[in-house]
Order: C-alpha cells, then sequence, then structure tokens
C-alpha cells in the first residue's frame, strides 16, 4: 500500500547509496538497516534513510554565512520581481525631474539593461518614502513607564500612484497636565497650537473634532448632550446619574435616553451614560479652544493669531516656565503653520487637484477611505468612556470603507512636485511634530 500511494518518495539506487556512504563514514550503525529485515522492499528503504538522515543532521550545522557566503546578492535577487521597464522608467523619470532622484542616481540602473525594471522601481520608492521616512510613521506610547511602539502606517505603488495605508489609528497620547490655573494658559496655547497644526499640515483628530459635541464619531452622545447641556452644567458624574434618573421620559433625551427607557434603570447603562456626558462635558468646557474661523476669517487673520499665540509661548520660555519644554515644541509647531498660512491649501484640496472631475474620490473630507482620520491626538485616558464609545463607531466606518488609504499621484514630475511630494512632506513634519510635543510633556 506505501509503495502504490508513496512509491514516488524512494529512489532505490540514491537512497541506498547515501545510506551506504553514512554507515561508511561513521555516520550511522549497521543497525539501523533493521528495517530491511523487516520490510524487505521500498518501505523498508524508506524507513531506513528516514532514520539515517535524522541521524546525519543531529551531526551536521550548517550556518548561514558558511552555506551562503553571498546570501544578501541571494535574497536580492530571489525578491526580485518582473517588472516592466517602461512602466519602472517612467515613474523613475517622473520623480527624477521632480527633484527626488539625480542621474547619478539612475545610471547604473539603467547600464543594467532591460532587466533593470526591478531595480529603478525600488530606487523610485526609496525616493519617495525618504519624504515620509519611517520614524515618523511610528506610534509609541508608554504605559506605566513602559514604551510600546509599533508602526501602523506603510506605503505602497500600485500602478502610477502611491499609496499611504492605514493598519491601525496612531494615536498620541499625551500625558496632558490636569486643567489648573497655574497651567490654563499652556493648555489653551497647547490645544489651539493643535487645532492650528489640523488645518495647516495635516488634517488629524484632536480631542474636540472626534470627541466633543457633534465631532465625528460622538453624534450620538452629542444628541443628548446638546438636549441636556445646561441642566448638568457643573456637574459631576454622580450628580448626572441622579439626574437622568429623575428624568420621568428619559426617552425624550436623544439616543441616551432611548438606551435608558430600555434598560429599565440598570445601573451600567445609567453610569456609562453619566460618564459620556460628564467627559462630553469636559470636552466641550476645556478642549474646544481653536483658532478663529468663519466666512469673513481670512488666513491673514489666523496668520495674525498664530503670531500672537508664537509670542506668548516665547514669553513663557523666558519667564522660565515650569512646561518651558512643551512651550519649545509648540513654538516650532507653530512656526510651521505660520510658514505655509500665506500659500495654504488643505490637503484635500491638493488631492483632488489631481482630477478635480474625481475629487469626491480622493479628498479627505469626500472620501470613504480616509487615512488621516486614522491619526488621533488625545489627553491620556481622561475621555476614556467616550473615546470607546467614539471607537466603535470609527471602527463600523473604517469596515464599511476597507483600509483607510490616500491616493498620491506619480505619474508625472508635475503633479509629483504639486501634490505627492507636498502632502508626503507635511505628513512626516506633522508626525514629527506631535511627537516632538509628546515627549515634551512626559519630560516634564
Amino acid at each position: 500500500m506505501f509503495m502504490r500511494d508513496f512509491g514516488y518518495l524512494v529512489d532505490h539506487q540514491g537512497h541506498s547509496v547515501f545510506c551506504l556512504e553514512a554507515i561508511k563514514g561513521g555516520l550511522a550503525h549497521d543497525s539501523d538497516l533493521r528495517h530491511l529485515t523487516n520490510y524487505p522492499n521500498g518501505y523498508g528503504l524508506h524507513l531506513v534513510t528516514g532514520e539515517v538522515v535524522r541521524k546525519v543532521q543531529s551531526r551536521v550545522v550548517f550556518t548561514t554565512a558558511d552555506a551562503l557566503a553571498d546570501a544578501p546578492r541571494l535574497v536580492r535577487n530571489l525578491e526580485r520581481q518582473f517588472t516592466e521597464v517602461s512602466y519602472a522608467a517612467g515613474l523613475a523619470v517622473a520623480v527624477t525631474e521632480a527633484g527626488l532622484l539625480r542621474d547619478s542616481d539612475l545610471a547604473p540602473l539603467i547600464a543594467l539593461g532591460s532587466d533593470c525594471g526591478y531595480d529603478l522601481l525600488t530606487a523610485v520608492t526609496n525616493a519617495v518614502d525618504a519624504l515620509w521616512p519611517d520614524a515618523q510613521r511610528q506610534s509609541r506610547n508608554t504605559d506605566h513607564g513602559v514604551v510600546h511602539c509599533h508602526t501602523p502606517f506603510e506605503t505602497e505603488i500600485n500602478g502610477t500612484n502611491i499609496y499611504m495605508l492605514a493598519n491601525e489609528r496612531n494615536c498620541f497620547y499625551l500625558d496632558w497636565p490636569e486643567v489648573t490655573d497655574g497651567f490654563l494658559e499652556m493648555h489653551i496655547l497647547l490645544t489651539k497650537t493643535l487645532d492650528a497644526m489640523s488645518h495647516y499640515l495635516v488634517p488629524f483628530h484632536t480631542p474636540a473634532s472626534a470627541l466633543g459635541c457633534w465631532g465625528q464619531y460622538a453624534h450620538g452622545v452629542s444628541e443628548t448632550y446638546e438636549s441636556v447641556q445646561d441642566d448638568i452644567e457643573g456637574m459631576s458624574r454622580e450628580e448626572i446619574a441622579e439626574f437622568l434618573l429623575a428624568q420621568e421620559n428619559p426617552d425624550e433625551l436623544g439616543w441616551l435616553g432611548m438606551e435608558l427607557a430600555e434598560s429599565e434603570g440598570d445601573e451600567d447603562v445609567l453610569e456609562r451614560s453619566a460618564a459620556l456626558l460628564f467627559e462630553m462635558a469636559d470636552v466641550e468646557r476645556n478642549f474646544s479652544y481653536r483658532l478663529t474661523y468663519g466666512e469673513e476669517i481670512s488666513d491673514a487673520m489666523r496668520l495674525l493669531e498664530m503670531t500672537e499665540l508664537l509670542s506668548q509661548a516665547q514669553e513663557l520660555i523666558r519667564a522660565g516656565s515650569e512646561h518651558s519644554r512643551l512651550a519649545e515644541a509648540l513654538c516650532e509647531a507653530l512656526k510651521a503653520c505660520i510658514d505655509r498660512a500665506p500659500n495654504h491649501v488643505g490637503v484635500s484640496g491638493l488631492i483632488a487637484s489631481c482630477n478635480p472631475e474625481d475629487a469626491e474620490q480622493f479628498g479627505f473630507e469626500n472620501s470613504p477611505d480616509r487615512f488621516f482620520d486614522c491619526i488621533w491626538v488625545l489627553a491620556d485616558e481622561r475621555h476614556e468612556v467616550l473615546h470607546d464609545s467614539a471607537l466603535e463607531g470609527f471602527n463600523a466606518d473604517m469596515d464599511e470603507c476597507g483600509q483607510p488609504s490616500a491616493v498620491l499621484p506619480l505619474a508625472n514630475s508635475a503633479l509629483v512636485a504639486r501634490v505627492t511630494q507636498p502632502i508626503l512632506e507635511r505628513t512626516n513634519q506633522c508626525l514629527a511634530l506631535l511627537r516632538l510635543i509628546q515627549l515634551s510633556l512626559e519630560v516634564a
């Protein structure tokens, strides 16, 4: 039966020679041939060969250095994929004309001849990725003094586009001090600077934009909060819970009210509802400071406001504030925003300019695949219940639209210079500044 089903595994001549040579060399013994006594056929030879192989394996050790002296070159060759030269050359010309590659970088690759497509595409990938290096794709947060890092963001070239891809959110948990009289000025400065960065660098979520009243992932809670806002002003969680419990018609309080009515007084539901309203009140009271916006407010007017914020941060540094490290980081962020304000075009506007007719397909504000929607700045775990609720909405949103991505063109040098390069550079700059702010708070 073995030979009928697995006879192809047995090479009578080759396996016999192998076993005999192993015995002659002292790597196996005559006793290892006992299987042939019981099975004087191909099956017995198969058993003997298996046993001899195991004995040889236990005596011989191969190291990569000894077995593959030129391992890196072999790995590169094995990884090589066939890439159409004309396709790769088109991308290489585009990034070279945009100033991301030099002719001297391409010359040795072109000298490889018709098999240089893979090398050209690799050079293009490296040149574009250099605008947004791995260090600024990383998520880094501390938990009880232990640093945890992973990389949720990546890029991929597909066709004549490069995709910025998010495998999950990149959350910047800031060790945000309590909002006391001594920290209030710095607190407002920090909150407004984050708002400026999300407007003039790349869009990302602040506590207000994600968790605040009518924030992107807090609509259900916002409906209830708006109806009771005046009634619960200044209340503690316990007082809000008592207020909700006292409502004769809780289902008139919107989404949370309906949950309370359906739960029939369940204590866990009541506590969660009170916590959601309490935390939203905190976001609205303490984390909703923004630059001045409105139809009549121009970038020039916001530029003046940011200049005043910069002067305020510099004065805090000169005064020797205990949060000078944070003030220095905010100065760097405000300077970056001020530099970009005079000729400001938002990320969605840049991407949509690739093809105005397909603006709804690309832009951050209109596209279901929102890469920048995956960057969140949070006040440590201050709004934990509200954050968990928002995360449910975020996950449901992303389940519908698939992997969040931003699609940037590589088709020609004009698009690379006008769209792709600025967005990658701004993303890199913004994430680096957020990391600087995060680290300055840890030091403080």
